[in-house]
């Protein structure tokens, strides 16, 4: 089995459309069948249920899919590596970026930029479980990500960035908004906006309030601290938000600090058990070299 191989099932795989993965490989339809074919009889397994109108992975299929995802990731990263130590630190690392953190991160970005201008970087937002995924796939090199409760996933490296607190965010009108402190047992009944599964955010609004003994209304959910904001502002609902977020510009807010104070850890990951290409190499110590990473 041969890294092409393992590369042209695996644009089959996430296309599960054998002509849009030939277009994507830039190969024609018929070679790329006969190559599944072939690697299907060498290895003695059916890697697609396929007829006229659909292509699907078979267990076989998806258990092979998760081993090239590393394969090819692991050759790719040799080869930076390479390529590194050729010419100098230059590479490709792609990012994954937590919503909550962009408001701290982008000066953190240049100042790396400035530093390594021969690393291209490729950023990615999303919720802290896709990028536990896409990091354990080889799809990520790295991720600045926020852990809740219960992230301990053994197939990561962690590096603390520093806490932040939650802060509650709530309307000009708020009966809480003049106070600007509040017991977390105070916020029964109140309806608040809850970020989707897989968000840190959530993940510590749930533990906060069940160990305060708090039921609260989810009344809305939403995926952007913008929309968020908007509601709050217009006195619909409240929302936790991290201070850094909460303390951006938009429509008007006010935000309350909350007694057992709630937050969340600030982290880069990385997959555990590889060595780190020199791209990330090189973020790793630029990280390391700060002596203050909060902004």
């Amino acid at each position: 089995m041969t890294s092409r191989q393992l590369e042209y099932f695996r644009a089959v795989a996430r296309e599960l459309h054998f002509t849009r993965a030939a277009e994507a490989l830039q190969i024609a339809q018929p070679a790329l069948s006969q190559q599944i074919r072939k690697l299907e009889r060498q290895l003695g397994v059916t890697l697609f249920e396929r007829d006229n109108r659909r292509v699907e992975l078979t267990e076989a299929g998806t258990a092979l899919l998760a081993h090239a995802e590393r394969v090819l990731s692991d050759l790719n990263a040799v080869e930076e590596e390479m390529r590194g130590w050729g010419k100098g630190t230059r590479g490709r690392l792609r990012l994954g970026i937590a919503r909550g953190l962009i408001a701290w991160l982008p000066k953190l970005l240049v100042e790396f930029g400035a530093e390594y201008p021969g690393i291209e970087l490729q950023l990615r937002e999303m919720s802290t479980a896709e990028m536990v995924e896409e990091l354990a796939a080889g799809r990520l090199d790295a991720a600045t990500l926020a852990r809740g409760p219960g992230l301990h996933d053994p197939r990561l490296t962690l590096r603390s960035l520093g806490t932040e607190p939650l802060l509650l965010a709530v309307g000009p009108k708020s009966p809480f908004a003049p106070h600007g402190e509040a017991a977390v047992a105070d916020l029964a009944g109140l309806d608040l906006i809850v970020f989707p599964p897989g968000s840190v955010v959530r993940d510590v609004i749930i533990e906060a309030l069940t160990d305060a003994g708090v039921q609260a209304r989810f009344r809305f959910e939403t995926r952007d601290y913008g929309t968020a904001r908007a509601l709050v502002s217009a006195g619909l609902a409240a929302a936790f938000m991290p201070s850094s977020v909460a303390a951006e510009p938009g429509p008007p807010i006010r935000t309350v600090r909350l007694d057992p104070e709630p937050f969340w850890e600030r982290s880069l990951a990385w997959p555990n058990g590889r060595r780190p290409a020199p791209a990330l190499a090189a973020f790793i110590g630029f990280l390391n070299d700060k002596k203050n990473i909060s902004m």
